[in-house]
């Protein structure tokens, strides 16, 4: 993953993208709509290299960013967990437009109450 750009679409405290960012030397930006998570990831992660963390709307930032300049975008129980139905089409538009040829969008979703469902796509 080195020098792979990856978008965490709701990061939270920002986990995942360091133990990218340390063990997989991934650059790594972190997207989460909720200020207090944001600040937190800030304090966890500040002096890591090729991380940023950025509140805003996860399908904005996906659409202002240049088409197909991301390699991987994740959402682990983030921004696609809490779309309702109806409204993944502008997120998964959004996604789609902004991951290179064959990036990879990986998603873990809550199936039951004791299931998680996880779900890897790959543009073509």
């Amino acid at each position: 993953m080195t020098g792979r750009r990856v978008v965490e679409l709701g990061c939270g405290s920002g986990h995942n993208l360091a133990h990218l960012a340390i063990h997989h030397h991934a650059e790594g930006i972190g997207i989460d709509h909720d200020p207090l998570k944001i600040q937190r990831a800030r304090t966890l992660y500040a002096g890591l290299p090729r991380l940023a963390f950025i509140r805003t709307d996860a399908a904005a930032y996906l659409r202002s960013c240049p088409p197909e300049s991301i390699d991987l975008c994740l959402s682990i129980f983030g921004a696609f967990s809490f779309v309702e139905r109806a409204d993944l089409r502008p997120l998964l538009t959004a996604t789609a437009r902004a991951l290179r040829h064959d990036g990879r969008l990986a998603l873990t979703l809550r199936a039951t109450d004791t299931t998680d469902l996880v779900l890897i796509y790959t543009r073509s």
